[in-house]
């Protein structure tokens, strides 16, 4: 009977000692902390916490002035996910109130109400890349840009060639579709997306880029690098085309220089183009491959296309 009682009583310790405490739900409603007037088209607004943009839309958020509603045409998550950014119709010089709700991840509406001066400051910054498909065991390419772009339109090309189809997903993230299977990736060969030129919605182009993918899942890449120069200076910029009958890689030169990652050490043809020089050579891995530039001009998409 002891013997009963006292394996009762550790059972009752136990249970208790392991009962967690309950989980308290998030009851706070997201508020705004601050709004920032980037230049003319776009706003930031700043909240106490992350947001469910997925339940936020331009509909939600009003701004008016004395005279007129400024139109919002999209709404997306900046960099911090408690940040959205207003893309908006041209701003005037003048104090605008703005109302709107929001939802933070825990369903919480806030609903918030302030005041701002407009601006009419153009957007004369640039967008960027803040995220893009990279490396080994990668099918797909895709980037993630900045801010909110022109969705009409982008140049780029796939080295080695391919046919593939822009589809953008929203104003921010593209990914890129094989127009046919028979365009689709192979396991072991690298490929390389060369984006030419994008734009954001106020006209403001990115700089060349350029990102390689393979979905080789064990590839171990040699490196191939090498040196343009123009009269023994390097070359400022320009884009080398890597070879062996027809372009297999594609790189920016910077600073005079240019590397690839490549599968084996037998040779290749380097030509290296810059708006006017141009210069071929053959090159290696581990060998010095200095490229001399001519004078000459020469559209690299007749080569790549």
């Amino acid at each position: 009977m002891r013997k009963r009682v006292a394996l009762i009583c550790i059972l009752l310790i136990s249970v208790c000692a392991h009962k967690a405490p309950p989980i308290s739900k998030d009851r706070l409603s997201p508020k705004l902390l601050k709004i920032a007037v980037l230049n003319t088209r776009q706003i930031q607004l700043s909240f106490s916490e992350d947001l469910d943009t997925i339940a936020s839309a331009p509909d939600s958020i009003l701004i008016a002035s004395a005279g007129e509603t400024l139109g919002i045409l999209l709404l997306y998550p900046s960099l911090s996910a408690s940040e959205i950014v207003l893309i908006t119709t041209p701003m005037n010089r003048v104090v605008y109130d703005i109302t709107g709700i929001v939802f933070d991840n825990a369903e919480n509406k806030g609903s918030f109400r302030s005041t701002f001066q407009g601006s009419t400051t153009p957007d004369t910054i640039s967008p960027w890349l803040a995220g893009y498909a990279q490396g080994r065991n990668t099918s797909e390419f895709f980037l993630n840009f900045s801010e909110a772009m022109d969705t009409t339109y982008i140049a780029f090309s796939i080295v080695p060639k391919k046919e593939f189809t822009p589809v953008w997903a929203n104003s921010r993230y593209i990914s890129f579709i094989p127009e046919a299977s028979s365009e689709s990736l192979g396991f072991d060969t690298t490929y390389y997306l060369y984006l030419k030129k994008a734009r954001d919605i106020s006209g403001n182009y990115t700089a060349p880029f350029i990102i390689s993918i393979t979905p080789d899942t064990v590839y171990r890449p040699i490196i191939l690098t090498g040196k343009a120069l123009i009269n023994g200076t390097p070359v400022t910029e320009g884009i080398a085309l890597l070879i062996r009958e027809n372009p297999v890689g594609i790189a920016l030169v910077q600073k005079g220089e240019f590397a690839f990652d490549v599968r084996d050490s037998l040779a290749f043809t380097v030509r290296v183009i810059t708006e006017d020089y141009t210069g071929t050579g053959t090159v290696r891995a581990g060998a010095d491959n200095i490229i001399r530039m001519e004078k000459g001009e020469i559209d690299i998409d007749l080569l790549i296309n």
